[in-house]
């Protein structure tokens, strides 16, 4: 059994992100599968080096401005009979508002069953 290292919960949720990678062309735009105050697990069609830096837009809701910042990838792993990986993703550097938000999106998400692209 694996010890729990994050500092925050996180919950299911399969929300629109984009991501702009330092040092490549373009974004990939993808859906997370659980996200929390101190980051997010998503998916992306290539592999992301641990310690990759980007800029990140997560989009929260449909009435909502979308949560931007950087992360930096803390793990990738390949899934079984797919081309696609997972990338465990560190928020850093988002604002103290940022955070506040996220936070009272979190709390909302938690009442409701998750849904794609809520």
């Amino acid at each position: 059994m694996t010890k729990e290292r994050r500092h925050a919960p996180r919950i299911r949720a399969y929300l629109p992100l984009q991501l702009q990678l330092r040092d490549a062309p373009g974004v990939v735009e993808t859906l997370t599968k659980d996200i929390g105050t101190g980051g997010v697990r998503c998916l992306s069609p290539r592999p992301v080096p641990v310690a990759s830096e980007f800029g990140l837009h997560v989009f929260l809701g449909r009435s909502l401005e979308p949560l931007s910042g950087r992360g930096q990838v803390r793990w990738f792993r390949s899934l079984p009979y797919s081309d696609q990986f997972e990338l465990g993703i560190a928020f850093e550097a988002l604002s103290e508002s940022e955070t506040r938000r996220l936070s009272t999106c979190l709390d909302r998400m938690a009442l409701v069953p998750a849904e794609v692209g809520t």
